[in-house]
């Protein structure tokens, strides 16, 4: 007999309704933030789990931010869409700046980042934004008067929101950093635009977030607990349907399920804040309870996982039969997902694979670049599917319940050497300690 009734998809709505209908934009430090929290926090109280707790940290808030970029065409200015990175500087004293554009397709020419090379010029960048520590340093040694920022993921007319990695800001520095649509870069490089003036005028303060957590309590509470997580910060300009509150209401629906059926090991949830620059709630719990990981046995996160279309993902960082139990408790369902072991430092789990715990997250892309409408105002009710999300919870509870039964599980707690070493370097190259 299957403990579990069947997903109320009308449960699943209309706790997404308050999220990003009724709160909408959740942007780190915020007031709808601090009410997203309190909602996930009143829900869990609702269901019966005990122990829950709202704890606060730290976190850089943008207030305000107001980003003018001006292209030189047809002899004349045309103004163009921008959007600030969180974290990354204004122009001096919110002014514009004008200057030659620079061409950078990184990383293959990172070489042209010498010192002082682009000072009084504007940088373009397509690709990723550097993620390796060495690049960065050399684009800021380079000293360019602002930079955009190009998406080579996101082909479309529209300008996303993003943040900067804030140890970065903090050890080396960053130049003022917008971001503009594909398209009018495209069109900049055929039409031959030579000139750009940017102006960023920015207000951040130190502000707190925060971190929300329930448990149901096992009958052995000497084996290490189960976390299930996901985050409720979005990024700014958009109620973040799809990044994350599809993470955040399956997580509820995943409490309502679990509840009613009996457990050995205790499963505790978190959602956790400021996940959107760079993990920042998820790295300030382990912080907090660092001499509690060791009775940590798994982390299960969940992402952007209720595109309409997509390719349903999970990352494993940890032993590979924990993936491979993972896909069979899936298939059960008739779930299929692509595993991957690659490392990823941009999920909640990387702080506590820092510390050693093993870690499953669920993320589901929707084309080969992540999700068309990542960061953008196009993350909407419209585009997520309930009924996506509601088979994933389906799925993952019976899975769930059989691990958190188990007095010893088949898979060691020890991560691969190549993931030990990865781990180990993103660690030191992105976060604080």
């Amino acid at each position: 007999m299957n403990p579990f009734p069947p997903v109320n998809q009308k449960t699943l709505l209309r706790d997404w309704r308050v999220l990003c209908d009724d709160i909408g934009e959740r942007r780190a430090g915020s007031t709808a933030e601090r009410r997203a929290a309190e909602f996930v926090a009143r829900r869990w109280a609702e269901m019966g789990l005990t122990s829950v707790v709202i704890e606060e940290f730290p976190c850089t808030s943008l207030v305000s931010a107001r980003s003018r970029v001006q292209a030189w065409s047809g002899g004349r200015w045309r103004a163009v869409e921008a959007q600030t990175l969180v974290g990354a500087p204004g122009t001096p004293a919110g002014r514009t700046v004008e200057g030659e554009i620079v061409w950078l397709e990184l990383p293959e020419n990172r070489a042209v980042l010498k010192r002082g090379a682009l000072r009084g010029k504007i940088a373009v960048l397509f690709g990723p934004l550097p993620t390796r520590v060495e690049h960065h340093r050399q684009l800021v040694a380079a000293q360019p008067s602002a930079v955009i920022h190009v998406d080579e993921r996101l082909p479309f007319p529209w300008a996303k929101s993003d943040g900067v990695y804030p140890a970065w800001v903090k050890r080396h520095g960053m130049p003022p950093t917008v971001t503009v649509p594909y398209t009018e870069a495209w069109q900049w490089r055929q039409a031959g635009v030579r000139q750009l003036r940017v102006g960023v005028r920015i207000v951040q303060r130190t502000a707190l977030s925060q971190n929300v957590i329930a448990e149901l309590p096992g009958t052995s509470p000497h084996l290490p607990a189960l976390v299930l997580s996901a985050h409720h910060d979005t990024q700014c300009d958009n109620p973040g349907a799809d990044d994350n509150a599809s993470g955040v209401v399956g997580l509820l629906a995943l409490a309502r399920s679990l509840a009613a059926v009996p457990r050995r090991r205790t499963i505790r949830f978190i959602s956790f804040g400021c996940e959107e620059q760079l993990s920042v709630g998820s790295a300030a719990y382990v912080a907090a309870h660092r001499t509690a990981m060791r009775r940590v046995g798994l982390v299960v996160n969940f992402d952007s996982v209720a595109s309409p279309l997509g390719h349903l993902e999970l990352w494993r960082v940890g032993p590979v039969a924990l993936g491979t139990l993972a896909e069979r408790w899936l298939a059960r369902a008739v779930v299929g997902v692509r595993t991957s072991a690659e490392v990823s430092p941009f999920f909640d789990t990387f702080p506590f694979n820092r510390v050693g715990v093993p870690s499953l997250c669920f993320y589901r892309p929707n084309f080969s670049g992540g999700r068309w409408q990542h960061h953008s105002r196009h993350d909407t009710l419209a585009n997520v599917s309930v009924d996506e999300l509601a088979r994933l919870v389906t799925a993952v509870a019976p899975f769930v319940r059989n691990l958190a039964n188990r007095a010893t599980w088949p898979f060691a707690r020890a991560f691969p050497a190549d993931q030990r070493r990865v781990v180990r370097r993103l660690g030191a190259e992105l976060f604080e300690s």
